[in-house]
C-alpha cells in the first residue's frame, strides 16, 4: 500500500477508481491523461475505433464490425455529408 492509499483509506475514500469511469478524484493519472486524450478526439471530430469495437462487442455481438479503414472512411463520410452540423 502506498502513502497515497493509507491516506485516502483513513479519509474513507475508495482507493481504485470507481467502475463508472476515471472520473473519481483516485483515477491514476494515465488514466486520466487516457479520458482527456479521448474527450479531446472527440471535440475535434478524430473517430474512435477502439470505442466503437468496444461498443459494438458490448451491445451487438452478433453483427460483424467494420475494419479500421472502413470505420474512418464511413465516418468520414458521415462528417463531411452533413455540412449543417458543423459549427463554421
Amino acid at each position: 500500500m502506498t502513502v497515497r492509499d493509507a491516506t485516502l483509506a483513513s479519509r474513507g475514500a475508495p482507493s481504485a477508481p470507481h467502475a463508472d469511469g476515471d472520473r473519481s478524484p483516485t483515477a491514476t493519472p494515465p488514466s486520466r491523461v487516457a479520458r482527456t486524450l479521448a474527450i479531446l478526439r472527440r471535440i475535434i471530430g478524430v473517430p474512435d475505433y477502439d470505442g466503437y469495437l468496444a461498443h459494438m462487442r458490448a451491445h451487438h455481438p452478433e453483427c460483424d464490425v467494420l475494419s479500421r479503414d472502413e470505420f474512418l472512411a464511413e465516418r468520414m463520410r458521415d462528417k463531411y455529408s452533413k455540412p449543417g452540423q458543423r459549427c463554421c
